[in-house]
């Protein structure tokens, strides 16, 4: 019988001995910016379609539209951006819950 170092099929619990394919490279300075932009939009549009995707994010996290169900966004009492009030892995969240896919 093969261990499972020897057969691919198998799981080994234990960490490996050595790693391989590790890098290290310089952190990013920002979370957020244009790839950030175009990851959510390619996700949210793929799962709902362009119009239904921009009304729901145009109510997400407003006052007048819905709570992310993703996070614990907080509720200021001030003004909001009529822009987005949210994160790349809050439409992600809306994307999932409002999917038309099977």
């Amino acid at each position: 019988m093969k261990t499972g170092q020897e057969n691919n099929d198998v799981v080994n619990p234990e960490n490996p001995e050595r790693f391989t394919g590790l890098k290290l490279i310089r952190p990013k300075t920002v979370a957020a910016g244009i790839p950030a932009i175009f990851s959510s939009a390619r996700h949210i549009f793929s799962e709902m379609g362009p119009g239904r995707a921009m009304k729901a994010l145009f109510a997400l996290n407003q006052k007048s539209g819905f709570d992310c169900p993703g996070c614990a966004w907080p509720d200021p009492d001030i003004e909001r951006s009529s822009l987005g009030e949210y994160c790349e892995n809050g439409v992600k969240a809306i994307a999932e819950e409002a999917t038309t896919k099977n």
